[in-house]
């Protein structure tokens, strides 16, 4: 299972030919992304032109399945912080709940934030 992070999310929205590449390169449908990654996205569309272009955001990730945080990934993303606090490389909370969807989930993220090497046991792939 794939699963794009908020950075692949945004350059995908913003035409970066590398996203589109990966895409085309890739047939592991489904593709799908992290609620709160979607909701990072659609919050900064909100933010900069409101409802008309939080709009054309959903509109631009429809081919995207929405992966929920429940609360098994919950455990499984606090979990990943006390890890990453014993070995001092803290990553922000955010990117600690998009990791623990992810893990528990046995998914590949797909980022090209490279700080998500710090998460033991997470199948990360750059783009």
């Amino acid at each position: 299972m794939l699963v794009f992070d908020t950075t692949f999310l945004l350059d995908y929205l913003d035409g970066v030919d590398a996203t589109a590449d990966y895409l085309a390169g890739n047939d592991a449908k489904p593709f799908h992304a992290v609620s709160l990654s979607l909701f990072e996205v659609y919050r900064g569309a909100a933010q900069a032109a409101g409802s008309d272009q939080l709009e054309t955001a959903a509109n631009g990730l429809a081919w995207l399945d929405a992966l929920p945080l429940t609360e098994p990934a919950t455990r499984e993303a606090a979990l990943i912080e006390a890890s990453l606090l014993d070995d001092g490389a803290r990553i922000n909370l955010g990117d600690t709940l998009i990791a623990g969807v992810c893990r528990h989930h046995g998914a590949q993220l797909v980022t090209r934030d490279d700080h998500f090497d710090r998460v033991p046991g997470l199948d990360v792939e750059r783009y």
